[in-house]
């Protein structure tokens, strides 16, 4: 029977504008120290996130969030 191992977590979001309070959950970092595992998986709903803030650069959104997973990856 395999060991239990115990993760942590961390949500990624988005906050176009911090002022309103308003955000978007885009993705999630899942690491297990026992098991040296480190990975994320983000998913950008892009047509909610320009209803919360049209004038958002979603390109330069899209290149950073793209980011975390090739540095969990490392």
């Amino acid at each position: 029977m395999p060991t239990a191992s115990t993760y942590d977590y961390a949500l990624i979001r988005v906050v176009p504008h911090v002022e309103r309070g308003e955000f978007i959950n885009v993705g999630v970092v899942l690491f297990c120290r026992t098991q040296r595992f480190l990975a994320s998986r983000i998913e950008l709903d892009e047509p909610r996130l320009r209803a919360l803030a049209p004038d958002l650069q979603l390109d330069a959104v899209r290149r950073q969030l793209d980011l975390i997973p090739q540095l969990c990856a490392g």
